[in-house]
């Protein structure tokens, strides 16, 4: 959003569209629970944040990695025609609300920090009875949006905001997750006799267990890693990012989803580590412990995440 063609109190009004600061957590806990009773439902409105991109989200249907949802903005006034404005006496939120209709997509679940607010099933329907009969809506406190004229418009800066920041939150890399027509080759089968474990230490700057832990193919591999490897191998980054073995579905459907998020996220500003690089050591140390404690069967995972957690917190207490 840099056009400079585009009137700085244009772009300035864009900024203000994110979601209100002042959704203040005790009122939340107070109307919703705490973030670690979270079970996402369609209807429920969840504030989706990665780095300094936050957009709220109405949730139209939940799967096991991802929710399909549409974007809201609640400041400034903004709308299209696939749009349907919802009054502020309707929800939680206390000002009126734009439901982005034709921007509805797949957002990861990992993304997702807290839930704000829940709508009933009636403005649900009343929302989607406004988008199939706009001109039935066009006036009320639950009515459709009005066509944007302008292309330099705040309306449609905002909605191009929108557009950019889903974009980012989808790019937010995940678990690798283990799948039946996907089989991974560790760095030891990729680069066989060529390997030379002395440049990867150098240039990963790592103790020598970790780096055989990688060529194996049982160490978690953030990006930064993955362009490392690449350059000191000669590897395509995407040949290297699947060189890692991926984690069963059932320990990434629980290690992303948003109930774990605050947990994970404190643990990893504990490690003085990102937070993708937190979740993903944690989901590998919850892994090599099921591996060790378990047989056959699926593993209770939770039981093992919290198994995880607490021995990292006994380690550093005795430390």
């Amino acid at each position: 959003m840099s056009d400079p063609g585009v009137p700085q109190r244009f772009l300035d009004l864009v900024r203000r569209s994110r979601p209100r600061p002042d959704l203040a957590e005790r009122g939340i806990v107070e109307r919703l629970g705490p973030s670690e009773d979270a079970v996402l439902e369609a209807g429920q409105v969840w504030r989706a944040r990665w780095e300094r991109t936050v957009v709220l989200l109405l949730v139209t249907e939940v799967g096991d990695l991802a929710v399909q949802a549409a974007p809201l903005t609640v400041d400034p006034p903004a709308e299209d025609s696939e749009s349907v404005v919802v009054d502020s006496a309707l929800t939680a939120l206390g000002v009126e609300v734009t439901v982005w209709l034709g921007l509805v997509s797949e957002v990861p679940l990992r993304v997702l920090e807290r839930q704000v607010d829940s709508w009933s099933e009636d403005l649900i329907s009343r929302v989607s009875a406004a988008a199939r009969s706009p001109e039935d809506h066009a006036t009320g406190d639950v009515r459709a949006g009005r066509a944007i004229e302008d292309d330099h418009a705040p309306d449609a800066l905002v909605r191009a905001e929108l557009a950019d920041e889903l974009d980012t939150l989808r790019e937010v890399p995940g678990l690798p997750v283990e799948t039946s027509d996907v089989n991974y080759r560790p760095l030891a089968s990729l680069l066989g006799s060529k390997i030379d474990l002395k440049a990867l230490r150098e240039a990963l700057r790592l103790p020598q267990p970790d780096v055989m832990q990688i060529v194996r193919g049982k160490f978690p591999l953030t990006p930064e890693l993955v362009e490392k490897i690449s350059r000191a191998t000669g590897l395509t980054t995407a040949v290297v990012a699947r060189s890692t073995k991926p984690l069963p579905l059932g320990l990434v459907v629980l290690v992303e989803h948003p109930r774990w998020r605050p947990v994970l996220a404190k643990r990893a500003k504990a490690l003085d580590v990102d937070e993708m690089s937190g979740r993903l050591s944690a989901g590998y140390g919850t892994f090599a412990l099921a591996t060790r404690e378990t047989g056959g069967g699926e593993p209770d995972w939770e039981g093992r995440l919290r198994a995880f957690l607490l021995s990292e917190t006994s380690g550093a207490e005795h430390r």
